[in-house]
C-alpha cells in the first residue's frame, strides 16, 4: 500500500563534491521513499557561506543525477514545502528561536570564544567531558545587562535537561539511552544569526514533514539532540536510521586514499552509473545471500531501512572494477556505442561522422573488446590500432617480434596468403546497420551473416593450415602476427583483428613489420 506520509530527504552541504558515503545516504534515501510510495527531497544546507560554492553545488546536482537519483522536490524542481535552500530560510529559523527562548528551552550566552575554550580545559581537567560548562546558563538580568553594556554579541544555546535519560529507538541501531548531562547545551543561532546545523535541521525536518531520516553513523549524537529539540517544541520527531561507516581496506573510515572523492570521478575513470549504484547499494545493505547483480527495479521490491546492516562494509575496488564489467558486457552494442562515443571523441582517434557512416564497424569493434575490458576508459585505448597509420609496438610486441629470426618470413608469407583471400580490402562500411560481424553471430547475437567475406572462424582455419604448411607451431605463429597488427601482445581475438583492419591494412602492416631491418 502507498504510504503518502513518507517523506525522506537528502540534504548536502555545498562546500565540497558528491563523494561515496554522501551518494549511499543519498541512494538508501531515495530507494526508501521510493519502496514505500513516497517523496525524495534535496535540501541545500548552504549556512555555511564561507566554504558554500555553486561549483559544488552543480557537482552534486551533477552527481545525483548521473547516478539516477531524481528527486521529488528541491532545486530546479521546486515544490511545496521550499524554499529548499537555508540561506532562503533564515526568518523561519529566526521564529523558531523566538519560539524557544520565550519557552525556557533557549537562552543567550555572551561567553566568548576564549572563555568558551577556558571552560573546557577547567572541566577536562576535573576528569569530566570537555564540553561547554554552562556558565550563562542561570545568569540574572544584572549579569545579562552587564554583558551587554559591554556590547557583548550573544549566541543562543539550547538548554539541554540535565540528569534525564533520554531514548533513541533507531532502524538500525535499534534503542539507544543517554544520559543528557553527557550532552553540551549546544549552540542554535550564531551571534550573528545564522543557525547551526542541528537547529536549522530540525526546522526545516519539521516543517518539510520528513518522516525518516537516513544518514551516516557519525551523526547519531546529533539524532539525540535533535531528538530532544522535538520534543521541545512538542512536535514528533522523524525515524532515524544512523546507517554504517563505508570503511577502508584497513578496516578504519573511508579516506581518500582508499576511494576517489568526487563520485563524478568514477564517471570520468569510465564506470557506468548502474554499476555504481549496485556497489554502493550493498555497502550496508544486502540484496540476498548469494546474488551481488541487481536492477534497481530488483531493489526496490525488497529494499528497506530496517534492512541496513549494523555494521560497517569495506569499500573493495577490485569488486567495483569486476561489477562494472559485468555491467558492461549487459549492454547492448548500440548502448555501449553511445556510451563509448564521449570518449572515443575525447581520445580524437576518429570523427565524429564516423559514427553515423560507419556505425555497423564501431558495434563489432566493440564486440571484438567487451568481454575484456572492465571499464569505458579502456574503449579508447583497446581500439586506437584500427584508427592509426602509424602504428607504434609497443615492448612486449617488440620483444615477441624478436624473439624468432623467422618470423619476418613467416609475416611476409601470410600476407601473400591474405592478399590472394576473400578478405574484403576494408571492413564493408556500406552494408548497413543490419550487418553485424561473425565474431558476435559466434556469440550467439542477432545479426545473421554479413556477406561471402570470410569470417573470423575461416581466416583462422586458414591460418592454421597455412602455419602447419610453413611447419610453425600454431602458438608461435600467432604472436608476431598480433604484434605486427595490433602493436601489442593483447586484445582482441586475433582473427577478428585481421577481419576488422581488412586486407589492406593487414597486408601492408605484415609487409612493414617483415622489411624492418
Amino acid at each position: 500500500m502507498s504510504e503518502p506520509s513518507v517523506r525522506l530527504r537528502f540534504a548536502p552541504s555545498p562546500t565540497g563534491p558528491l563523494h561515496l558515503g554522501g551518494a549511499r545516504t543519498a541512494l538508501y534515501n531515495w530507494a526508501a521513499a521510493q519502496a514505500m510510495g513516497g517523496k525524495f527531497l534535496l535540501r541545500i544546507e548552504d549556512t555555511d557561506r564561507a566554504r558554500s560554492t555553486d561549483e559544488s553545488l552543480q557537482i552534486i546536482l551533477a552527481g545525483l543525477s548521473w547516478l539516477g537519483l531524481a528527486w521529488d522536490e528541491g532545486p530546479e524542481v521546486g515544490g511545496d514545502f521550499g524554499p529548499y535552500f537555508q540561506t532562503e530560510r533564515l526568518e523561519l529559523y529566526a521564529g523558531y528561536a523566538e519560539r524557544l527562548l520565550a519557552s525556557g528551552w533557549a537562552y543567550k550566552c555572551y561567553a566568548t570564544p576564549e572563555e568558551v575554550q577556558a571552560g573546557r580545559e577547567r572541566l577536562q581537567a576535573e576528569g569530566k567531558s570537555p564540553m561547554y560548562d554552562r556558565r550563562d546558563r542561570d545568569i540574572d538580568d544584572a549579569q545579562r545587562a552587564a554583558y551587554e553594556a559591554e556590547e557583548r554579541k550573544p549566541s543562543l544555546r539550547f538548554r539541554m535537561p540535565l540528569d534525564q535519560l533520554w531514548k533513541l529507538e533507531d532502524l538500525c541501531k535499534g534503542e539507544v539511552e543517554v544520559n543528557l548531562r553527557e550532552l553540551d547545551d549546544w549552540v542554535m543561532l550564531r551571534p550573528g544569526g545564522m543557525p547551526t546545523y542541528n537547529f536549522a535541521c530540525v526546522v526545516d525536518d519539521l516543517e518539510m514533514r520528513i518522516s525518516h531520516v537516513v544518514r551516516g553513523d557519525e551523526h547519531f549524537m546529533n539524532g539525540i539532540k535533535q531528538s530532544v529539540l522535538f520534543h521541545a517544541l512538542d512536535a514528533k520527531a522523524p525515524k532515524y536510521a544512523h546507517i554504517p561507516l563505508i570503511l577502508g581496506k584497513n578496516g578504519k573510515k573511508l579516506s581518500k586514499r582508499d576511494a576517489v572523492t568526487n563520485i563524478l570521478d568514477y564517471r570520468d575513470k569510465g564506470y557506468l552509473p548502474e554499476a555504481i549504484f549496485n556497489y554502493i547499494s550493498l555497502l550496508g545493505w544486502s540484496f540476498s545471500g548469494d546474488q551481488d547483480l541487481f536492477t534497481v527495479e530488483e531493489m526496490l521490491q525488497r529494499f528497506r531501512i530496517e534492512d541496513i546492516g549494523a555494521s560497517g562494509s569495506k569499500f573493495d575496488e577490485e569488486k567495483l572494477l569486476w561489477m562494472n564489467g559485468e555491467y558492461i558486457r549487459k549492454l547492448e552494442l548500440c548502448e555501449l556505442l553511445r556510451r563509448s562515443q564521449p570518449l572515443l571523441l575525447a581520445a580524437e582517434i576518429l570523427p565524429e561522422s564516423a559514427f553515423d557512416q560507419s556505425a555497423a564497424y564501431l558495434r563489432n569493434a566493440l564486440a571484438s573488446i567487451r568481454e575484456r575490458i572492465s571499464l569505458l576508459s579502456e574503449v579508447p585505448e583497446k581500439l586506437a590500432y584500427l584508427f592509426v597509420d602509424a602504428l607504434e609496438l609497443d615492448k612486449d610486441a617488440e620483444k615477441k617480434l624478436r624473439k624468432n629470426e623467422s618470423a619476418p618470413q613467416w609475416l611476409a608469407a601470410y600476407a601473400d596468403l591474405l592478399e590472394k583471400s576473400d578478405l574484403p580490402a576494408s571492413y564493408p562500411a556500406d552494408r548497413g546497420d543490419a550487418d553485424i560481424a561473425f565474431s558476435l553471430a559466434n556469440k550467439g547475437e542477432d545479426g545473421g551473416e554479413s556477406g561471402p567475406c570470410m569470417s573470423p572462424a575461416q581466416l583462422e582455419q586458414q591460418a592454421r593450415d597455412f602455419a602447419e604448411s610453413m611447419d610453425v607451431k600454431f602458438g608461435h605463429f600467432v604472436h608476431p602476427v598480433r604484434a605486427a597488427l595490433s602493436g601489442t601482445t593483447k586484445g582482441p581475438g586475433l582473427f577478428d583483428i585481421v577481419f576488422l583492419l581488412g586486407k589492406e591494412r593487414c597486408c601492408q602492416r605484415l609487409r612493414a613489420i617483415a622489411a624492418r631491418p
